[in-house]
Order: structure tokens, then C-alpha cells, then sequence
């Protein structure tokens, strides 16, 4: 089988030949280091201080209007692929994330609504923007925003998606996906102290915020089955460590409508789409596959996810994604560590087909040699049907 057979056969819940593996690395440190590449990363401190920091933020409204901030993560989606071809991973989870506008030398907004602080990674350059916090924090706020044009929105993703489908395609099973979900739109944009009391004063109008991100989430599924692609990630964190954000209930009331017409709508378009969360999800699988998802990614074991206990519950209605830990194993751990989790979860999860290895997110820290380690492992012990003991 090819990248594309193996990971279809997976998410149909098929054996496949061997079980794929996929990829959601976007660290520029690890990137370039697999392609063997001197990073092009920006230094924090150049934009932030003396001279080069009082210039860039004097440079703001310029950097805006030339697009450059986009642009740069735009080419950045090529080097994640061409990163992911060359560790020989099946499938790519390609994230759309040319939605800020810089605010000054230290802090951005997004097209939702949200404020950001610029940050650095582990060597001092600047990482993805981190969010501090919602800027339309009334209904009132919300309704006077400049809201971005799905119809604009689907040109843009379908002009870049189409570009890293034509170059790549036919080598990995690439995934588009648009930053970020209708939970977190909806959620951090009021932030939740405001978010909490709209839906109890003012549920019509948290119904209309949530259907309109629907019309941009819907856009990007169209800009991707456009753009020739297979699959899709729909991306929204509504877990803590502990559980949901907020209750199975609230889910379903409020943004399951929208949820099972995003997952259709990928369908129809030809696509698989699967869902991501970090956090303890166990209470909200079975809405993932009453909404129509194909998968689901990231069942973090750092919030007490066991991949046997998610085979049990769904594993013969969707497919499952992951869950190596990268607090400790892919960040930290020994090779004879990762080759024992890679194990456990062929064993837990990847009996019978329907199971997709994957680490449980991206982060600075994993290391490049663990990670080549895990997919040395899934290709050594992966092949079905499994044999392990």
C-alpha cells in the first residue's frame, strides 16, 4: 500500500498493510533540523527591543497591509511537508494560521477577535503567537467587529492548499485544517467569565456566533476538497486535564447543529475529517462520532487518556490518533522508552485496523531523534497483522 491506501484503509477502520503514522509537527526547530536547513526564524528580541523593536512596532500598520506576517507562515506549511515526507510519515496535518494582524512590537490580534502576546521558543525566536485573551467581550462588542468574509477566507485557503496539494500530494496524505474551532472561537473570544454569562442571559445570541464561525469553518472544508485534498482536521481544544470545558450538554445544544453539518458537508466534498482535542475527552467521544467524525486526535495521557479505554469505547465507529506523550517520551525519554510506548499503543489500540500512531501534539521540546525513533518502531512492529508478543 501507498501513504494514501494505508491511512484511507485506517480511517475506514480497515487493516491496513502497516499502520500509518501522522504527523502534527509545526516547531521550527524541529523542521529544520530534519531538513538539515540553517533556521530562517526571527529573533524575539529584534522585534521587541532597542532600535529594530521602536521601528517595528513604528512598522506595524505597514507590516499589516503588506501581508508579510501571513506570508511567512504560508511558506513555513511547505518546509512542515516537506519535513513530514522526509521522516516518512503517511499523513500530515497542514494548519492554516495566516489569520493575525500584528498590534505592535509585543502583541497581535486574530481575524476572530482575539489578543495574542508574541513569544519565543526554546531558542529565543518567535513561535505562534499565544493567547491572552478575547478582545469582544459583550454581544455588543461582537456585533460591532469587522467579521473576515468566509468568501475570502475559502480564495486564500484554496490558493494555498492547492499549492501544497499540486507539490506534495501524491507523496503524503495531507490534511488541511483552519485555526481554530467554533468551541474556542465562540469561548475565548468573550473570553469565559463573558461567554458563561451570554449563555445564560443570551443563548440566541451565542446560537448566531457559533453559525456564523460554521460559515467560515465551511469555507475552509471547501477550500481543501477545492484544493484536491483527502482529509481535513477539524481543531478545537474542549478539554482540561481533568474534563470538558464545559458540559456534554452544553456541546450538544449549542454547537452539535453546527458540528454534524461541518462533518457532512466534508463528507459530501469527498473528504475524511477527523477531530482534534486535547484534554480529558472520555465524555465527549461519543458526541465525536454522533456528530459524524471519521477520527479522532489527541488523546493526551498526561490528562489521563488510555488508549485501550478510547478502543473500547469507540474504536469500532471511528478512528483513533495517537496518544505518544510528549511531556516525557518524545521530549525526554530513551530509546528503549519510546520503542515500549510505541508498542503499548500498537497493542492497545492498533489490533484489527482503525488505529492511526501519532504523537499527542507539537511542542519545542520533542526531539527530533525520538521522533524517528517512533516512526523506526510503528514501521518495525506496525506491520499487520500485528504480532507483539
Amino acid at each position: 500500500m501507498n501513504c494514501h491506501e494505508r491511512t484511507t484503509a485506517a480511517l475506514n477502520l480497515q487493516q491496513p498493510d502497516r499502520v500509518p503514522i501522522f504527523s502534527c509537527t509545526e516547531e521550527q526547530n524541529q523542521i529544520y533540523e530534519i531538513l538539515g536547513e540553517q533556521d530562517s526564524a526571527v529573533p524575539l528580541n529584534l522585534i521587541q527591543e532597542g532600535v529594530t523593536g521602536a521601528l517595528f512596532k513604528l512598522a506595524a500598520p505597514l507590516i499589516n497591509a503588506s501581508g508579510w506576517f501571513n506570508r511567512e507562515l504560508e511558506k513555513f506549511m511547505n518546509k512542515k511537508v516537506e519535513a513530514d515526507i522526509a521522516m516518512g510519515y503517511d499523513c500530515s496535518w497542514l494548519m492554516y494560521s495566516a489569520i493575525f494582524k500584528i498590534r505592535d512590537n509585543r502583541q497581535a490580534t486574530d481575524i476572530y477577535g482575539r489578543l495574542y502576546d508574541f513569544v519565543a521558543d526554546g531558542d529565543g525566536n518567535l513561535d505562534t503567537p499565544m493567547y491572552r485573551s478575547g478582545l469582544l467581550t459583550t454581544p455588543e462588542k461582537w456585533d460591532a467587529w469587522s467579521h473576515p468574509d468566509p468568501d475570502k477566507l475559502h480564495k486564500s485557503m484554496r490558493r494555498v492548499y492547492a499549492g501544497l496539494q499540486r507539490s506534495y500530494g501524491d507523496r503524503i496524505y495531507l490534511m488541511g485544517s483552519l485555526c481554530w474551532g467554533l468551541w474556542e472561537n465562540a469561548s475565548q473570544v468573550m473570553g469565559l467569565p463573558g461567554f458563561a454569562v451570554a449563555l445564560r442571559r443570551d443563548p440566541d445570541f451565542i446560537r448566531r456566533m457559533v453559525e456564523y464561525y460554521e460559515t467560515l469553518y465551511l469555507a475552509a472544508v471547501h477550500a481543501a476538497a477545492d484544493a484536491g485534498m483527502p482529509g481535513f482536521v477539524y481543531s478545537d481544544d474542549m478539554g482540561y486535564k481533568s474534563g470538558p470545558q464545559t458540559s456534554p450538554r452544553v456541546m450538544e445544544e449549542f454547537f452539535g447543529p453546527s458540528l454534524r453539518r461541518i462533518a457532512a458537508t466534508a463528507h459530501k466534498r469527498g473528504l475524511k475529517i477527523i477531530i482534534h482535542s486535547c484534554g480529558n475527552i472520555y465524555q465527549l467521544l461519543d458526541l465525536f462520532v454522533d456528530w459524524g467524525f471519521d477520527g479522532v486526535h489527541s488523546l493526551e495521557p498526561t490528562a489521563g487518556i488510555d488508549l485501550a479505554e478510547v478502543k473500547r469505547r469507540v474504536g469500532d465507529r471511528m478512528c483513533i490518533f495517537g496518544n505518544l506523550d510528549i511531556s516525557h517520551v518524545l521530549s525526554h525519554g530513551t530509546r528503549s522508552e519510546v520503542e515500549e510506548a510505541v508498542r503499548y499503543a500498537l497493542r492497545a489500540a492498533g489490533q484489527g485496523g482503525g488505529f492511526i500512531m501519532a504523537m499527542t501534539n507539537s511542542h519545542y521540546g520533542v526531539k527530533v531523534e525520538n521522533t524517528r525513533w517512533m516512526i523506526e518502531f510503528t514501521h518495525r512492529y506496525g506491520t499487520c497483522p500485528l504480532a507483539l508478543d
